[in-house]
Formats: structure tokens, sequence, C-alpha cells
């Protein structure tokens, strides 16, 4: 399959309008298993496939999308790091969000390698642009964004790059696009704290835990509620809880619930599931005190 792969790819760059050597790219691509997949690109020159990106053309941007999803599948995380550091970068400021996911999809993965993760340390422009995913209004993407980052918080560099860097700055900036952008960091902070006592160490001192622990008072009943969903999900972990205890943030939660009102609850949740914030659903912990 090798063989007719390469060919393929040379028909795309010597045609004017590739579509239909794509489309036969995608059927060679998807019926060649993943592992077999690993010989035939190797030293493919896929950088085609990545150009052919750069159109408004949208049935070309998802023919490309569906070969690119497939063959980097079946390249090491370092070599997409080492080979296609360019490109990469590229499809995180691409305007198609299907891009954005399939190159943030791609980054989760260099990020969780023990070799590519120190890769995309080195690159502080390429995480900015990670970072400015999140407030992407597809959630599909910041998801996605979250995910790597939160990969990062496995290696102490990771946690000093993304806490004790121009990083920080970038996410306490993004944070002030809308509310909603605002608790997705907040997710990726809760995701990071929840590794380890040392990540929660390094979001408990960059401010932000303080920051999403004042949530818990504010005037707006909707922002209230889900800051202790936020905060649920940190006492998840045991260092989790023994950090809120000592807070005394617990305490304050269960008060909380008892004034709210089990008839006021219901009717939140049902808007925090059916209303704008991308949440799914509050706190079990606040389910059992409304019952």
């Amino acid at each position: 399959m090798a063989a007719p792969i390469e060919s393929l790819l040379n028909e795309i760059c010597e045609s004017e309008d590739p579509i239909e050597e794509l489309k036969s790219l995608r059927t060679a691509v998807l019926a060649t298993p993943v592992s077999g997949l690993r010989q035939a690109v190797s030293g493919a020159r896929l950088e085609i496939i990545f150009g052919l990106l750069n159109t408004n053309d949208k049935e070309q941007i998802e023919v490309c999308v569906e070969i690119l999803s497939r063959v980097l599948q079946a390249l090491e995380p370092i070599q997409l790091a080492q080979n296609y550091k360019t490109a990469l970068q590229s499809g995180l400021n691409h305007p198609n969000d299907s891009v954005k996911v399939l190159t943030l999809t791609q980054m989760g993965r260099v990020a969780g390698h023990a070799e590519g993760v120190y890769q995309m340390l080195n690159s502080a422009e390429i995480l900015c642009d990670v970072i400015e995913c999140i407030s992407v209004e597809r959630i599909a993407v910041a998801k996605e964004a979250i995910a790597a980052l939160s990969k990062l918080s496995n290696t102490k560099a990771g946690l000093d790059v993304l806490f004790h860097s121009d990083l920080l700055n970038k996410m306490k900036d993004v944070m002030l696009t809308s509310d909603i952008i605002r608790y997705r960091v907040y997710e990726l902070i809760v995701e990071v704290s929840t590794v380890s006592p040392v990540s929660l160490g390094y979001c408990a001192n960059s401010g932000l835990i303080s920051q999403m622990l004042e949530e818990l008072t504010g005037d707006d009943v909707l922002v209230r509620a889900t800051a202790i969903e936020m905060v649920t999900n940190l006492a998840q972990s045991q260092h989790g809880r023994q950090y809120l205890a000592q807070q005394g943030i617990m305490d304050k939660i269960s008060n909380m619930i008892i004034i709210f009102g089990a008839h006021n609850y219901l009717k939140l949740k049902t808007y925090l599931n059916e209303g704008p914030y991308y949440i799914n659903a509050v706190s079990s912990v606040i389910t059992e005190g409304a019952d």
C-alpha cells in the first residue's frame, strides 16, 4: 500500500484541482490498518496535505482532515513534534474548527509523550496558541485544548512553563473573554490540581484557585453554582479535599446549599443543563442536598 499512497500524493501535488485525488487517498488510508500505515507514510510528503488545508473549499478541508486524522495516528508523537511543528502551529490558527480539533488532538499526543512533551515546552508561541483555543466558541475545540494543556502537568518542567512564565498571563487574559471562557480556564486549573499535591501547589500559588473560590460568594447565582461544580471536582482527590478543608470551603458550600434551597436548586440545574454554560450539571453534592 506504500507505493499507491506515495503515487497518490504525487498526483495530488501535480493537480490544480485535487479533490478527486484526495478522495482516492482518503479511501486508501482508511482501508489500511494503522500498523500498515506506519510504513506507508514513513517519509511521505504529508506537508502536501497540510498545505491543501489553506483553502475556502469546505469539502477539500473535510477530506484533508479525514486523511490527516488517520495518517497522523501512525506517526510517533516525537515525529509530529520534530517534523510537523510548523504545520501544527498553522492548524491551531486555522479558521476551520475541525482543523483546530485535529491539531489539538495531535498536540495532546505530543504532550503525553515522554520525549515529545519537551519539544512542545520549548515552543512558547505554540502553547500560547493552544491556550487561545480555550476561548474558541465551539466546545470541542476548547475541550481538546484543555486536555492537551492538562497533560503538561505530568512533569515539573510542564508545570514550570505553565505557571512560571508569560503563559500564566496568557491564561488570565483569556479568562477576561467571558464568564463561560473564565470557567473553561478554571476547569483546566482543576484538572491540573487533581494530578498531584505538587501540581495543586502550582495552581494555588498562581492565584487562580483563590480567584475561583471567590466566585462562591458572588452576586450571580448561576456563577456561584458553577463554582460549586468546579470546587466539587477539585474535591475528588484526597489532596484537593485537604486543601479545601484547610480553606474552610466545604463548610461554606454546605451553608450555601441550605440557604439556596431545593426548589431553587432544581430550577438552576435545569438552566445549567440547557443554558449557555457548557458544564453539563452542577455537582452531585448539591443534588444530595436538594433531595
